[in-house]
Formats: C-alpha cells, sequence, structure tokens
C-alpha cells in the first residue's frame, strides 16, 4: 500500500493536473478503475452477450468541441429493471466512456440516453464500439460480476449524516487517523 500510494503521490507532483491534490488522486484512481474495467471487458467471449440484446436506435455525431454526440440505446431485457441496475450501468459506462456529460434512462421502456464527448484518439471511437460495451456492461451487472453499489447517481440527500456527505479531505484525514489508532 504505501509503495502504490509513493507511486500515485510522485505521478501528482510530476504530472500537471487540475485540481487539488486529491482530485488528481482520485483522477489517477478512476484512470486505474477503467482500465481494470476494459481488462474484465475484454475477457468476455461475444457469444456470452449475444443472447443480451442493446439496439441503437438514434445517434448523432458531435458537432466539434461544441456540442456533444447524442446516444439512444434500446434494452429490451432491462424494460422494468430497478433503478439501482440503471444507476449502475450508467457508472460503469461513465467510467468507461470517460468524456459522459449526462445519462438519462427509462427503465419502463428499457431505454437509455447518453451525450458525450467522443474522443479523437484512444480506445473508444465508433458508436458500435460504445453500443458493445454497454451491452459488455449490461452483461456483467445482470449477473451480478459487477457491484451494484458504486454509484455517483444518487443525491446527497440520500447520504445526509453518512460518509457520503464528508468532504474528501475529511475521509483523507479520518482514513490516516484508522490507520495510526488500533481499534480492538
Amino acid at each position: 500500500m504505501e509503495g502504490s500510494l509513493t507511486t500515485v503521490l510522485g505521478k501528482v507532483q510530476e504530472g500537471v493536473g487540475q485540481g487539488g491534490v486529491f482530485d488528481q488522486i482520485d483522477k489517477l484512481y478512476r484512470k486505474q478503475q477503467r482500465i481494470n474495467l476494459f481488462e474484465k471487458l475484454e475477457t468476455i467471449d461475444p457469444q456470452e452477450v449475444a443472447h443480451f440484446p442493446v439496439v441503437i436506435y438514434k445517434s448523432i455525431t458531435a458537432s466539434g468541441k461544441k456540442l456533444p454526440a447524442l446516444l439512444r440505446l434500446y434494452l429490451p431485457s432491462w424494460k422494468n429493471q430497478n433503478e439501482i441496475f440503471w444507476q449502475s450501468l450508467g457508472d460503469y459506462a461513465i467510467l468507461a466512456i470517460h468524456r459522459v456529460i449526462d445519462i438519462e434512462f427509462d427503465s419502463v421502456r428499457g431505454r437509455m440516453k447518453m451525450m458525450y464527448f467522443p474522443k479523437i484518439k484512444g480506445r473508444i471511437k465508433h458508436v458500435e464500439d460504445i453500443r458493445v460495451i454497454i451491452q459488455k456492461i449490461a452483461y456483467l451487472v445482470d449477473t451480478e460480476s459487477l457491484p451494484t453499489d458504486f454509484t455517483r447517481f444518487r443525491r446527497m440527500t440520500e447520504r445526509r449524516g453518512s460518509l457520503g456527505e464528508m468532504s474528501k479531505e475529511q475521509a483523507a484525514i479520518i482514513g490516516a487517523a484508522l490507520k495510526i489508532v488500533q481499534i480492538p
């Protein structure tokens, strides 16, 4: 743990980044999560998800860096699925696609609307690639291979009086204190 923390702090110190130290550490951590997610997605056989349809029914390309792309997807097997699964799908889509502005879903109709800025270089380039990624993520969430408790959609009002209300700095101080103080 100390070695990885030293590595992350070294990267934060060497690199140019936006935000405070905790924000930069959080960005590096999300980058590692993204890499882990893609490694997991690459292990899925296309035959496994063939029976798990995700249909693109509308796609509008981005207008440079001014207007985001729009992608509307239909997941027939997710009609009336519980909201927590849709939130998890959105969270992992945000993590995988990286430049997502907004995700909306309609669980009753099994539809998802995503606004994002496509990457010019790197892993994701085409709408079909995003459809396949959403399909694999939905399959993993549906088969409980990905946890559903990781969510960015939950509102702060749902977390009042809990750890979710704390700032990153407060949580880091408490975490450091817990490492130092031995609780029997």
